[in-house]
């Protein structure tokens, strides 16, 4: 369900005629940089306490850490699994909520879009955070916005905390990496461990990062070193081309030499480079094997990958 943040108060709060609703997937919006409507959000959620396993809060004043942590505490009194935070002005100073809010134990995902916010960038909380991270039984991280590049050590610490986390399935980092080749390849080995040593990763989506070659080396250098890795997403446009001699010499003998990937997309609407077209084929042929292919087989691996 969808509405705006009154609308979704006498949802909660069971008042006619809504006091029959089982709300389970529930899209706030529409705070109008009212903060008390946000604290009453926070008040209202507890009573719904494993009924509501969805929250989506768009556009809620959040810059206020006092009211950022009202919320995170009643969403973890709920127990929600699926959370996320779009447009929220998240600040570094809002980490402590969110680690206190890993530390629950409810999350199973958790996704932010600051829309240009940094929320990582010299916060004392990092270290607590990514402990809190580390030790969480999350299954899917999204962070869009977030300006975690512009911080590296910061941004190192977030990654050491990801390579050690146990459960975690999906990660969609999205922030475009500016400047030189050097920050390129900084971040692109910084990322490379994640998918050398996480024993548990099989989606990962950079698709809007400007890695360029410089940061796609690392990554396509480590892929031959998963054996989780099932769907790779990363920009080859927008600022990170590429050339025909690196997809040939790096990411064609990378994609070869691994045996888990299913799904590899570039983001390229108009005329791919060919050797970008032969590189998403052999990663297509082992979800759709030729004909000539024994049809038991066939079967068997697209029930398992698709």
């Amino acid at each position: 369900m969808y509405c705006s943040a009154a609308e979704a108060l006498p949802l909660l709060q069971c008042e006619a005629p809504c006091a029959l609703v089982h709300v389970v997937k529930l899209e706030a919006g529409g705070f109008d940089n009212n903060e008390q409507t946000v604290l009453d959000l926070a008040v209202a959620l507890p009573a719904h306490r494993g009924k509501i396993k969805v929250l989506l809060v768009f556009f809620a004043p959040l810059q206020n850490v006092a009211v950022a942590g009202a919320l995170m505490r009643s969403v973890a009194e709920a127990s929600v699994s699926d959370v996320y935070f779009g447009g929220c002005d998240l600040a570094p100073a809002s980490l402590p909520s969110l680690t206190r809010l890993l530390q629950a134990g409810c999350l199973e995902r958790l996704g932010i879009s600051n829309y240009g916010c940094a929320l990582f960038e010299e916060s004392p909380g990092i270290t607590a955070f990514c402990h809190a991270l580390r030790s969480s039984t999350l299954q899917a991280l999204t962070l869009h916005s977030c300006e975690l590049w512009r911080d590296p050590a910061a941004a190192g610490e977030l990654m050491a905390a990801l390579v050690g986390q146990q459960t975690l399935q999906e990660l969609s980092l999205s922030d475009r990496v500016d400047g030189t080749d050097d920050a390129r390849r900084a971040v692109g080995e910084q990322l490379a461990p994640l998918i050398t040593h996480s024993s548990a990763l099989q989606k990962l989506d950079l698709s809007r990062n400007r890695l360029g070659e410089a940061g796609l080396g690392p990554i396509f250098e480590a892929l031959p070193h998963s054996s989780t890795l099932k769907e790779l997403l990363c920009s080859v446009i927008d600022g990170g081309g590429i050339s025909s001699e690196f997809v040939r010499d790096v990411i064609l003998p990378a994609v070869r030499a691994n045996t888990s990937l299913r799904t590899l997309d570039f983001h390229v609407d108009e005329d791919p480079l060919p050797e970008l077209l032969e590189a998403q084929a052999i990663v297509d042929a082992r979800t759709h094997p030729d004909s000539d292919d024994e049809g038991e087989g066939e079967g068997e691996d697209e029930d398992a990958y698709e």
